[in-house]
């Protein structure tokens, strides 16, 4: 919002897939978001957004340039059949995480153990609605590892001091919730190629 006031471009780096290793989904996904593929909803989500700019799409190979060249000049507001893509997608969330569904308001933080529990709760709510654990383990072993990229600690370093749980509107149950994450993410330690 502030970018768009101050007229601003908004720069958009790998939504794809570090966005969530969307030239991979898992099948779950891919039928939620059908007839689309979960890249082309994401990029169309995007694209629909007047304040956005410019998406850096990043591709390993030109193959990946197909699809995001085909939706490019696609900026209009969504359609019908994408927004009952994204009420699909939203329910599914709903009814996966119920009562546990983190809306990332970050009214818990600061953390005194900086963990960046909105994020670690972000890849926690897309592992479990969506299916994408194998995306949450990847940005899950960036905690700790991918300094100011991807700030914050992994959900195992949770005190449990209890000082973001009267913030919380939802009442979650933070260190319960990051302590399931951990243990649904953490993989094995992956060498990164650079930071």
């Amino acid at each position: 919002e502030l970018a768009n006031q101050k007229d601003m471009g908004i720069f958009i780096i790998s939504p794809a897939d570090k966005g969530g290793k969307l030239y991979t989904p898992p099948p779950k996904l891919e039928k939620l978001c059908h007839p689309f593929s979960p890249l082309e909803l994401n990029y169309r989500f995007l694209l629909s957004d007047r304040r956005i700019t410019t998406l850096s799409i990043g591709p390993a190979n030109p193959d990946e340039l197909t699809l995001p060249l085909s939706v490019a000049n696609r900026d209009e507001s969504l359609s019908p059949m994408e927004v009952a893509a994204f009420s699909r997608l939203e329910t599914q969330l709903n009814n996966a995480l119920g009562t546990d569904r983190c809306s990332q308001c970050y009214a818990c933080l600061p953390c005194p153990e900086t963990i960046n529990i909105p994020e670690v709760l972000r890849l926690r709510n897309l592992a479990l609605a969506y299916d994408m654990t194998e995306f949450g383990q990847y940005r899950y072993q960036m905690f700790e590892n991918a300094g100011h990229w991807f700030r914050g600690m992994k959900g195992n370093r949770c005190s449990q001091c209890g000082e973001c749980l009267p913030r919380c509107p939802e009442q979650l149950d933070i260190p319960s919730l990051l302590s399931d994450t951990h243990q649904r993410l953490n993989g094995s330690p992956r060498r990164r190629l650079w930071g």
